[in-house]
């Protein structure tokens, strides 16, 4: 049996996909663990427990400790941006000096892309350590597992790796979260018409997504029985929240709920909307948009980066953004179309985790035996 340790610094709380990653490498026989952090404390102590590294998000920072008057005069000097500047590069140092000694005890390392982009203000140091980190990963790893061809271009093109490439598509969410309620139940629930046409945006809330370019398109809507629902924890920002209340003042039929929304709740704010919005400026990977689909609603979305491949005719609508007002088009556009649920569930299902674990598990082996015979 194969051991695979998977590393991620993202909380899984906020999106069950590594757990879904997780389980589908187990069905298909394979023994995972998780792991927080790729360094040499974990290589020298814990490295021997596995075969293979798979990096998911990966956090090259230094992460202070929990306030605590005890830690005072520490949290003081990691505050000195020389001090910091220092950590940063010694974090850097003990990410590739890993990855180094890894590679020369014989691991298989593979690294799964979910986004290319820096969409929060950053320093430039952090910027340069981001990127620093990405080229050790892409030019060191056996294998790149992306989501798209999108994606895959991207790497050829940005970071020129060209080799060990697999494209194996995001898996969907179907039957991971709750999914009973009514359309009218959901709507009475979130006190919305039961003749309105409603779109809805769920996620993060973060600048990059534009909202304040969907508010606006929403706005130029003559349709009366049109609502906006948007929903999800603001992400980063601390003034965002104010930024989006702002833009939706007088409008009652946008209707905004700046909250994180549980696993139970999901399927409440899907059930009660007619189609998904999602307004991006830049994206790699859409987990939303894969979300979306496993509740059978069709997407409207930008026709950039990897959305094309994601959204066909059957499962929504793409926007041209070269155009004028192409936004308030899709969404009138939105209105006078039809989809049907049933075959956007069965969109979905090619996605299956079923479906996608073993051609994850097909990249193991083929990975592992190309290093046994080298």
């Amino acid at each position: 049996m194969k051991r695979v340790t998977i590393f991620t610094a993202f909380d899984t709380a906020l999106n069950p996909y590594i757990l879904l990653f997780k389980q589908a490498l187990e069905s298909q026989g394979l023994r995972v663990l998780f792991w927080r952090n790729f360094n040499l404390n974990w290589l020298i102590f814990k490295g021997k427990s596995c075969d293979c590294i798979h990096l998911h998000w990966i956090q090259l920072f230094f992460i202070p400790p929990k306030k605590n008057i005890r830690f005072y005069f520490f949290r003081r000097l990691i505050e000195n941006r020389f001090v910091k500047a220092l950590l940063d590069f010694l974090c850097l140092v003990d990410f590739a000096l890993t990855f180094l000694f890894a590679k020369l005890t014989g691991k298989t390392i593979i690294f799964t892309v979910h986004d290319l982009y820096q969409f929060d203000k950053k320093s430039l140091r952090t910027r340069l350590q981001i990127e620093i980190g990405r080229w050790i990963v892409f030019l060191f790893s056996d294998a790149i597992h992306a989501h798209n061809h999108f994606t895959r271009k991207l790497i050829e093109t940005k970071y020129l790796r060209k080799r060990g490439i697999a494209v194996i598509p995001h898996g969907n969410y179907i039957g991971y979260y709750p999914n009973q309620v009514s359309k009218s139940e959901a709507r009475r629930n979130l006190g919305l018409p039961d003749d309105a046409f409603v779109y809805l945006f769920l996620g993060l809330l973060r600048p990059y997504k534009g909202l304040e370019d969907l508010f606006d398109a929403f706005k130029k809507l003559q349709e009366s029985k049109a609502w906006l629902l948007v929903a999800g924890r603001v992400f980063g920002v601390d003034s965002y929240e104010s930024k989006l209340k702002k833009l939706i003042r007088n409008y009652s039929r946008i209707k905004l709920v700046p909250e994180f929304i549980p696993d139970e709740s999901i399927q409440i704010y899907f059930n009660a909307s007619d189609i998904f919005v999602l307004p991006y400026k830049d994206i790699t990977t859409s987990g939303a948009a894969a979300l979306a689909l496993s509740f059978g609603r069709p997407i409207l979305a930008p026709c950039i980066t990897s959305f094309p491949e994601v959204v066909t005719p059957t499962a929504g609508i793409l926007y041209d953004t070269a155009k004028p007002n192409a936004l308030a088009w899709a969404l009138h556009e939105a209105i006078k179309q039809s989809w049907s649920e049933s075959q956007i569930f069965d969109y979905a299902h090619q996605f299956d985790w079923e479906k996608v674990g073993p051609k994850l598990a097909a990249l193991y082996e083929y990975q592992v035996h190309k290093k046994a015979v080298q």
